[in-house]
């Protein structure tokens, strides 16, 4: 994961946060930076961030197995976190449903998320920060928008009355329109009784008012961004949600919102074409 990271990260400097390197053939590499606000063991400080691409999965040889994908944290986020006990360590937390992953010093990665292979698309997580000093976490994946068979996308449920934990596996701002939310089950209405999608880390609101149309305070959704899908009480009570938007291509580049009020935030995402069999790309 290192190695891979080194390389985009370069062709982002290289090319002012946004690479792209047309060849042929070529596949598509993204990567986003979630800035996390420093935390202590005493204060921890928790990020929230989702998983806008598809992983590979890295070998002891520390180059990652294009088109071989990965839902282990450890090919995920790979050394990035600061490491320790299962008390004192870093922890990324998928929150709906609490499985944790850290990294030990040796150095592996245990917990129930890594031995789950839990870290998968359409799910949160939040970024525990323990370390003492503010952290980067850079996510750098294969930019994938559509559903497919090598990843399928999960079938989540939206609980009646309840805040899901959300984030779209996609590499573009989207507007809220293309992510078949009304045609999951999605109800409009007033401000207050409409259904929502709220920002996690900016607590800004979609809902559809009265006239059928999307209004409030969040008008896109963001690549690398945590949301809740809010399920008001109504007659049709729960409902299943399944994101299939492939649309058009990834957008040139993106300002990301800043986190939440204690300094965490979302960065630039890039984008970038290398060769599939260029060993300089994948390492």
């Amino acid at each position: 994961m290192k190695k891979v990271l080194f390389v985009i990260l370069v062709l982002a400097v290289a090319t002012t946060c946004f690479a792209q390197l047309q060849s042929g053939p070529s596949n598509v590499v993204g990567y986003v930076k979630v800035a996390i606000g420093s935390g202590t063991q005493a204060v921890p400080y928790y990020q929230k961030f989702g998983l806008p691409f598809k992983f590979w999965v890295v070998p002891v040889g520390g180059i990652p197995t294009y088109g071989t994908v990965s839902a282990y944290p450890s090919d995920i986020c790979g050394d990035q976190l600061n490491c320790g006990t299962a008390s004192s360590a870093d922890q990324v937390i998928r929150q709906d449903n609490a499985n944790v992953g850290f990294r030990t010093c040796t150095p592996s990665w245990a917990g129930t998320l890594q031995s789950s292979q839990g870290m998968g698309p359409g799910r949160a997580y939040w970024y525990v920060n323990k370390s003492g000093v503010a952290r980067n976490l850079v996510l750098a994946g294969q930019v994938d928008n559509a559903v497919d068979a090598q990843q399928p996308l999960p079938t989540v449920a939206m609980t009646q009355g309840s805040f899901t934990p959300y984030s779209w596996r996609d590499s573009r701002r989207d507007t809220m329109n293309v992510l078949g939310l009304v045609t999951a089950g999605f109800l409009g209405g007033s401000v207050s009784g409409s259904d929502q999608v709220v920002s996690q880390n900016t607590a800004a609101i979609a809902f559809v008012n009265a006239s059928g149309l999307w209004a409030g305070t969040l008008h896109f959704v963001e690549p690398g961004d945590a949301y809740w899908v809010n399920n008001r009480v109504h007659a049709n009570g729960s409902w299943n949600y399944l994101y299939n938007y492939s649309g058009s291509p990834a957008p040139a580049s993106i300002d990301l919102p800043k986190g939440n009020d204690t300094g965490g935030s979302t960065s630039k995402i890039g984008v970038s074409k290398v060769k599939a069999g260029n060993r300089s790309a994948r390492e």
